[in-house]
């Protein structure tokens, strides 16, 4: 799509052309003299297009449902919220010339049919000019939305009626695209500063109507239309009476497990208890689990079909609202079937069946292909349409998901094939295509002539290395520098002639890759939920049989059977000594996890008693000027303390400081090798660590300052089996640990044998010293050759002194049989 100059005055009569006007705080007002068109139409297309409907005024936004005293139980019924949050996050950042994001939201029949509002709230970068800027949201396909982005001090919100019959019960698509120009720069360093930030708090659906705001789920296959709140969080809140009992264990699991996976939720958080919440927010499920005899105190009253027999369905509770899921039974060999029957069995893929894809409905569409071997994806499949760019660098994003025991991370190559255009106005020298996965640069192609040039299936090679099982994001970034961009006159930013084209007939070629299970591996757990994936059973071991233990299991176990596409068969256990010859799971506070059992999963077993002393974090004082900060944070890169002299000493001359900085880089020989091995990187991408040889012993890993949780794997010498480890620092964080570690941001960045998590967002990555293999496909002398040449590329050490000992052998074996030829003189 070609986008066309966007002038002021024609974001001045924006609104007028359009039948509306903008409000002081933003929103979109219907003209007094006639109706307005439920869709804000862009200047070249006239209102009379389509029918006008009129919309109803914008409500103001609607208060906060009164919160009952602390006091207070659950008694009285919740109040209905008169909105539906959209976004899968907090915000949504759009960033650069041009960005867009799509994915699906659900919805009841009764919503669908419902008087609704699209409320928008969003706010841009103070150099995004708004003569050239706008905000462009769409919905099934159809633009409901076009504003200028004109919003750098505050919050701009706007809101306009969404036309009858364009919802629809079910699965609903909604995409935000931006087209932004820098006020003043033309550099390529500039595209970098733009950005329009997209509010989860105040982007939703709006009812008109308090009735149709009450959330009434007809059957389970409403679950989706839950979603989640304003940070794209779903929370399911189980009420079991008997959830400290052992014998609600396995349903409580499997219950988590089959709702998430049935409601296709992107964060999922379990919050387990005895009793009702006594607050509800938007994106909340409330499942109540028990026998007949224990819910008649707690509902009041159950329906006459559940009293006498097995029953799962939603129910209207005068203290827990209209969408509540109850389940229950005579006894709880009744209620474990009845959840097997109706909520398990219809998403219990088996093992031996492959998925096509992987679900990311929730926050990006449409779902990436599951690449399990040789396959070509057109980038129209994975929903990135022909395209052309007026600006200065054009990004966008495919994505594809990879097996568990995807093993390709140092050997095998993907080919992009480019179908794609660039104008004589582009520069060469300073234009490039470059492809990026998962954030790292893959590939640079340079954009060299001078006329132009039409690419037709250009080959550009993508190494493997930055793959992961899983999900895989891929970007292609087009940078096209004009001449005009370097004199950079007025009006230069503003959009002009098109200057790259991408078509929709661009492939990705997957080629075969090697597919072996190994251990440690973190990051096939998040990826994929491999192994546990393909287990028959898995054991689960937690610090204690509680509430918030399980809280916490259902937690992660809700995000496994997500990524793992199927519900994982679990067997809560009271200690690791029954775990047996399987998988194992441990979820627990630090304290609660019985002696020897972290050294199983590389962590030191003093951390038991030491880790939930330490301090949450290193402050340093620093002084007027900050001198004491600077000095710390070199001490600690120099790996020594500081002394007096150090800091309050005698200065010391140019010649001392000179040879201390020279004494603590090493001497000559030192920085020779230094400077040889850049020089093997830049040259042959190699370097001195990757000579080395597999480490046959590994450490045990103790946590660093301000800790929060430790996600750490290992294989139990015992069975050979993998055992994984989620252990909190402290007994009462432990729910809020776990529940930080799944959000996708987190949850991605799981990797290696142990991961660290600190705070909100930090992590720390310790790869594994050594790793063992498992087969997980029938064997195969093409596969085990592609598992031998990538274990290879991944210890250049053993390769080479491999090769060494052949040709030393192959020269003695040699010289042997010469003389064993001929005459002898």
């Amino acid at each position: 799509m070609r986008l066309q100059p966007f002038s002021l005055m024609a974001a001045m009569a924006l609104p007028l052309f359009c039948g509306a006007s903008m409000a002081q705080d933003g929103r979109v007002q219907p003209a007094p003299a006639e109706p307005a068109p439920f869709m804000i139409a862009p200047p070249e297309q006239p209102p009379a297009a389509k029918p006008p409907v009129a919309p109803a005024a914008p409500a103001a936004e609607p208060p906060a449902p009164s919160q009952p005293p602390k006091s207070a139980t659950a008694a009285t019924a919740p109040v209905p919220f008169a909105f539906k949050p959209l976004l899968p996050a907090a915000r949504v950042t759009l960033e650069g010339e041009s960005d867009s994001r799509n994915w699906a939201f659900f919805l009841t029949q009764d919503e669908a049919a419902a008087d609704l509002n699209l409320d928008v709230a969003f706010q841009n970068a103070l150099v995004v000019m708004p003569e050239a800027s706008r905000l462009t949201v769409r919905i099934n396909g159809e633009r409901v939305i076009e504003q200028p982005i004109a919003s750098s001090d505050r919050l701009a919100r706007l809101s306009v009626a969404i036309r009858k019959a364009l919802l629809r019960a079910g699965e609903n698509t909604i995409g935000f695209e931006v087209v932004q120009r820098h006020r003043t720069d033309c550099t390529l360093a500039s595209t970098y500063e733009l950005w329009t930030r997209i509010d989860g708090a105040g982007t939703r659906l709006s009812f008109r109507s308090p009735d149709a705001a009450q959330l009434r789920l007809r059957g389970i296959d409403d679950l989706p239309s839950i979603g989640g709140d304003e940070s794209g969080q779903t929370t399911i809140n189980i009420v079991a009476p008997s959830a400290s009992r052992a014998i609600a264990g396995n349903t409580i699991l499997a219950v988590a497990q089959a709702v998430a996976l049935r409601g296709r939720f992107g964060q999922v958080v379990v919050r387990v208890s005895e009793r009702p919440p006594e607050r509800l927010r938007p994106g909340s499920l409330t499942v109540v689990i028990g026998t007949a005899n224990e819910l008649g105190e707690l509902l009041g009253s159950i329906p006459e079909e559940a009293a006498t027999r097995s029953f799962l369905g939603f129910v209207a509770s005068p203290k827990l609202g209209p969408a509540t899921l109850l389940v229950t039974g005579q006894g709880w060999p009744d209620i474990e079937a009845v959840v097997a029957k109706i909520l398990t069995e219809p998403v219990s893929r088996p093992t031996n069946i492959n998925r096509t894809s992987m679900d990311t409905a929730s926050w990006h569409t449409p779902n990436p292909p599951y690449v399990t071997g040789r396959q070509v994806l057109r980038f129209a499949d994975l929903g990135v349409p022909t395209q052309e760019s007026t600006g200065r660098r054009m990004r966008v994003r495919a994505v594809v998901a990879m097996p568990g025991d995807f093993f390709a991370n140092a050997y095998g190559e993907a080919t992009l094939l480019l179908d794609g255009a660039y104008s004589a106005e582009v520069l060469p020298g300073v234009s490039h295509i470059e492809i990026f996965v998962n954030g790292n640069v893959a590939a640079t192609v340079p954009l060299n002539t001078t006329t132009g040039g039409l690419f037709q299936q250009f080959p550009i090679t993508v190494p493997m290395r930055h793959f992961r099982p899983g999900i895989n994001e891929l970007w292609l970034e087009a940078v096209t520098i004009a001449r005009t961009d370097l004199s950079c006159g007025p009006g230069a930013t503003l959009p002009g002639k098109s200057r790259f084209a991408l078509f929709d007939a661009t492939s990705l070629a997957v080629p075969d890759f090697a597919k072996i299970g190994v251990k440690p591996n973190l990051a096939a757990v998040s990826g994929t939920g491999f192994p546990y994936s393909v287990a028959p059973r898995v054991a689960l071991v937690m610090g204690r049989l509680d509430a918030a233990n399980y809280g916490a299991a259902a937690t992660l176990l809700a995000r496994l059977a997500q990524r793992a596409s199927r519900p994982i068969a679990v067997d809560p256990l009271a200690n690791a000594a029954t775990v047996g010859d399987r998988p194992a799971l441990i979820v627990g506070a630090v304290g609660q996890l019985p002696s020897g059992l972290l050294p199983r999963v590389g962590i030191a077993d003093t951390v038991r008693t030491t880790w939930p002393q330490r301090a949450d974090a290193v402050v340093v004082s620093p002084d007027a000027d900050g001198t004491a900060v600077f000095d710390a944070v070199l001490n600690r890169f120099q790996g020594r303390q500081t002394t007096p002299e150090d800091s309050g000493g005698v200065p010391q001359s140019t010649n001392e400081i000179r040879d201390r900085w020279r004494n603590s880089l090493g001497g000559p020989l030192a920085r020779y090798l230094v400077a040889f091995d850049g020089w093997l990187q830049r040259t042959f991408d190699l370097s001195f660590a990757q000579l080395r040889t597999p480490s046959r012993s590994s450490s045990l890993y103790e946590p660093a300052e301000g800790t929060d949780l430790i996600a750490a794997q290992a294989a139990d010498p015992d069975t050979r089996q993998v055992w994984t480890a989620f252990v909190a620092r402290r007994e009462e964080a432990l729910e809020s640990s776990v529940a930080r570690i799944v959000t996708p941001g987190n949850w991605a960045a799981m990797a290696g044998r142990i991961t660290a998590f600190r705070g909100g967002q930090e992590t720390h990555v310790l790869s594994a010293d050594r790793t063992s293999f498992f087969m997980t496909r029938p064997f195969s002398l093409t596969n085990m050759r592609l598992v031998l040449a990538n274990w290879m590329s991944s210890n250049i050490g053993t390769y080479a002194l491999t090769l060494l000992a052949a040709c030393i052998s192959l020269g003695i074996g040699t010289a042997l049989m010469l003389g064993r030829l001929g005459r002898r003189s």
